[in-house]
């Protein structure tokens, strides 16, 4: 890296509304990676004197950008906890437990192998988004003076695993006789799900455990039906079973039933939120506005109160603290546990559920088919020119319904109700739409689809 000109042709577009992304090396490189540490160590936003934990997943590019970021940090002062490779969450669980002034988890998530990126938080693993300090972090990563600090830094190692991995052995017990079929899609979850099922009494076949940042069976994206082809296959060889698929870096998980459909993470919310209600008897869940109706009915029946949030973890957690919520999820399948700092964790979200079926004796389907009382349209995204003509639109053909903007904009009836909110990254905007009946689902879908028609 070449530090003798301390402006930088750093490319803005990596900076997303909550972490850090891009190509590499054509967009993220070492250069970029020195800069981001600096920036962070010089943002203001970390407390002074706590190092800052920094994992990785198992990308070929993470270790290079692993050694740019720690000297970045080291520059300007700050000290670095190297955790190695871990999951995201494993991450978060860092930062909490050795008291770290914040975290970089080195990673491109579900994105193909060429891509990577960091995640940033504060102390807590509280996250860094655009709206609570991303944006200062690069700007000063942009035009800092990259200037050495007088009592630079340091670079320790710290292995957190055994100790990640005896946090879920403490907290489930779990025995049951319905084999699992796990996918970790050759990503990060593959290096510690092995020692999580060792206390676990359960029977499960292990799918692309090894860890390789090539993804050569298929990307690590558990939302996309594609990608769970090899899991279903296998399935297939195990009546019964019920499939497992994580993302990338371990945060998020998807569950296929018995009969090898993929259930919705609004509906997982509802299940998970049940039996954590169950436990602790009342308290605010968290549900994203694009959920199903059931969710805060099933909320609601368990006594506890329910909270409609935007999409997106960095409004989420802060909810979470200020209203001490109990659970929250996304239809995106990302879970968020009280009793895991008010974090996500795709291995916390599988042992719930696994647990919730153990308890029940009952398979998962018959367990989710209560929750499918509307019929839902899915996450449908439209190409768009002109947006804000398109939202315009909408509040005009639609303004006899009940208009809220949460989230983009959000319109309910008695009987159906659907969400328009706009991708952070791309020009498109993203539909949900549900109603009582399929035949209601479909007319209004075809209803509203003819607005994007005249956008055109």
């Amino acid at each position: 890296m070449n530090l003798t000109n301390p402006k930088s042709l750093l490319d803005s577009t990596i900076f997303k509304a909550y972490d850090i992304r891009g190509l590499y090396p054509s967009q993220l490189d070492e250069d970029a990676a020195f800069r981001i540490g600096w920036a962070f160590a010089r943002s203001g936003l970390l407390r002074p004197g706590r190092p800052v934990v920094v994992g990785r997943d198992m990308r070929d590019s993470s270790t290079p950008l692993f050694a740019a970021l720690a000297k970045g940090l080291n520059t300007a002062g700050v000290s670095v906890v190297d955790i190695g490779l871990c999951t995201t969450p494993m991450l978060y669980f860092a930062v909490n437990v050795l008291h770290a002034a914040g975290g970089a988890m080195i990673t491109a998530s579900h994105n193909p192998a060429g891509y990577n990126g960091f995640k940033l938080t504060r102390e807590q693993a509280i996250p860094i988004s655009t709206d609570t300090g991303l944006g200062k972090i690069r700007q000063l990563a942009k035009d800092g003076s990259m200037e050495k600090a007088a009592r630079v830094g340091s670079i320790r190692r710290e292995s957190l695993k055994q100790r990640y991995c005896d946090f879920f052995g403490q907290r489930f017990s779990i025995r049951m006789d319905t084999p699992i079929v796990i996918d970790a899609g050759n990503g990060m979850a593959g290096a510690i799900l092995p020692e999580v099922l060792e206390g676990q009494n359960i029977l499960h076949e292990d799918l692309f455990f090894d860890l390789d940042g090539g993804f050569p069976h298929h990307e690590a994206n558990p939302l996309k039906e594609e990608n769970l082809q090899d899991v279903k296959r296998v399935m297939a060889s195990f009546p019964g079973s019920i499939g497992i698929a994580f993302d990338g870096d371990g945060d998020r998980v998807g569950f296929i039933d018995e009969t090898g459909k993929l259930i919705p993470g609004d509906l997982l919310t509802g299940l998970i939120a049940e039996r954590v209600l169950r436990e602790k008897r009342s308290g605010a869940i968290l549900y994203d506005l694009r959920s199903s109706r059931v969710v805060p009915e099933i909320i609601r029946a368990q006594g506890g109160r329910p909270v409609k949030t935007r999409v997106g973890h960095s409004f989420i957690k802060q909810i979470m603290r200020d209203q001490q919520g109990l659970f929250a999820g996304e239809l995106s399948c990302h879970f968020y546990f009280s009793d895991f700092f008010c974090c996500e964790s795709g291995v916390f979200a599988m042992l719930e559920l696994l647990q919730i079926v153990a308890d029940a004796g009952k398979t998962l389907e018959a367990l989710v088919q209560p929750l499918r009382k509307y019929a839902q349209s899915g996450e449908i995204n439209f190409p768009v020119v002109d947006q804000r003509l398109v939202m315009d639109n909408v509040r005009k053909q639609f303004a006899n319904g009940k208009i809220t903007y949460l989230d983009g904009i959000s319109v309910d009836y008695e009987d159906w109700w659907f969400n328009l909110r706009a991708s952070n990254t791309e020009p498109l905007l993203r539909l949900n739409l549900e109603a009582k009946t399929e035949e209601l689902m479909e007319e209004k879908l075809a209803e509203v689809s003819r607005l994007f028609e005249r956008s055109e």
